[in-house]
């Protein structure tokens, strides 16, 4: 498979990585979602309620960017196909323990540790750091529709998995999702590969020494560390509370299901559409547009009394919110120097990963606050404020410098 991808042309080679980087993606997103699915099986079998049984979730999350961090790091020394061979393995393995587990420990443990750590923790960071090196006039491009594949799997794996808990007992459930996992991402993994000449140019920086750049590394990262906590507050409000929002405006269950859907389904084209507009107008400038649609937008969630305009709202803002992400990773690409881009990737997603956890704790505890809801949203625009603020004055410290400093290659 190696020798047949490497005989096409370069720009076909690329591709190739991209579109296996994004099935990937969003199998593994999708399966680590999938376990809300599981939440009613496990509770009839052992008891456990819901908070015990979605805590899994959180464990998974938060393994996930803890790992990521390690294996950005490993990915600027090494070739992604082995971290990438490896989490298919781990994700295969992790499901297919699941079907045999009997503690909450076990739970816990799997989830977090194989599912999410060593499972999905070897995806993201490795597949965005990598395909960001294989494109120059298509980047943001690319690194959009590598992320657009989370979008697309958080849309079909738990749909899956509910086919299979229809027509199977919750453990041949897990089991099958295991099998599947090895015989879908195993293949796709062995496609994954650096570009040539990759190695080669990262011996040559760190032999050279980092170049001067536009604004110092350290300095790029504690900034976007800060400001994804602040723009990820805003974004998981809507993505944690909108559902129960359009519930207690008075909306059916499923009408509620669908303005979270539509949002959800829309962010694949803010993730194509506004990684394409990086790739004419910079990673910065698309992510002040991508963070100033959800910002203008959030709070007219909770001002909306039709179900028409909560489509309409969840529409526009899912624009936005799709695009903010894969912003993130081609600043990173554009401005950070080539050996610690994977790293860099790590940290500051990780840091994305908690501003999600505290959107979504600061949504219900501004709600159980407040009584309803538009406090919650309010909040959440402010910290979309701060963000926009972060991110302007980075774009005018990075464009005072750059004629006079080259950025790293």
């Amino acid at each position: 498979m190696a020798l047949f991808q490497r005989r096409l042309p370069h720009a076909l080679q690329a591709w190739v990585v991209v579109g296996a980087s994004c099935l990937v993606m969003g199998m593994a997103f999708g399966m680590l979602i999938s376990v809300s699915v599981f939440l009613k099986p496990l509770e009839t079998e052992f008891g456990w309620g819901r908070g015990v049984t979605s805590f899994a979730y959180s464990s998974a999350s938060f393994m996930t960017g803890v790992v990521g961090i390690a294996m950005g790091r490993l990915v600027d020394r090494i070739s992604p196909r082995p971290i990438v061979l490896t989490g298919a393995v781990m994700l295969g393995a992790g499901h297919l323990l699941l079907s045999r587990i009997d503690a909450v420990w076990q739970l816990y443990l799997i989830y977090g540790l194989l599912v999410g750590g060593l499972g999905a923790g070897c995806f993201v960071i490795p597949l965005l750091a990598n395909v960001g090196f294989w494109f120059e006039r298509h980047r943001g491009l690319a690194i959009g529709a590598v992320m657009a594949g989370q979008s697309l799997g958080g849309a079909v794996m738990p749909g899956i998995s509910r086919y299979l808990l229809t027509e199977l007992a919750w453990r041949d459930a897990y089991a099958v999702l295991g099998l599947a996992a090895w015989a879908v991402l195993i293949p796709l993994a062995l496609l994954v590969r650096a570009p040539p000449g990759l190695a080669a140019l990262k011996a040559s920086a760190h032999a050279q020494g980092a170049p001067l750049a536009a604004i110092a590394p350290n300095r790029l990262i504690a900034t976007l560390c800060v400001a994804i906590v602040c723009c990820c507050v805003c974004m998981a409000i809507p993505v944690m509370h909108v559902y129960p929002l359009a519930v207690e405006a008075g909306f059916a269950p499923s009408q509620a299901a669908a303005v979270l859907g539509t949002m959800m389904s829309v962010s694949i084209v803010g993730r194509i559409g506004i990684g394409k507009v990086a790739d004419h107008v910079g990673g910065i400038r698309s992510l002040l547009l991508a963070s100033g649609i959800q910002t203008a937008l959030i709070f007219w969630f909770s001002q909306m009394h039709t179900l028409a305009g909560l489509l309409l709202i969840a529409v526009l803002f899912g624009v936005g919110y799709g695009g903010v992400v894969p912003s993130y990773a081609i600043i990173i690409r554009e401005l950070m120097p080539v050996r610690r881009v994977g790293f860099a990737m790590g940290l500051v997603f990780f840091f994305g990963n908690m501003g999600m956890s505290l959107g979504g704790y600061l949504g219900g505890l501004l709600y159980d606050l407040s009584g309803a809801y538009p406090v919650a949203y309010a909040t959440g625009a402010l910290a979309g404020l701060v963000n926009l603020a972060i991110v302007g004055a980075l774009l005018v410290t990075t464009r005072a410098r750059q004629t006079a400093a080259p950025v790293p290659a």
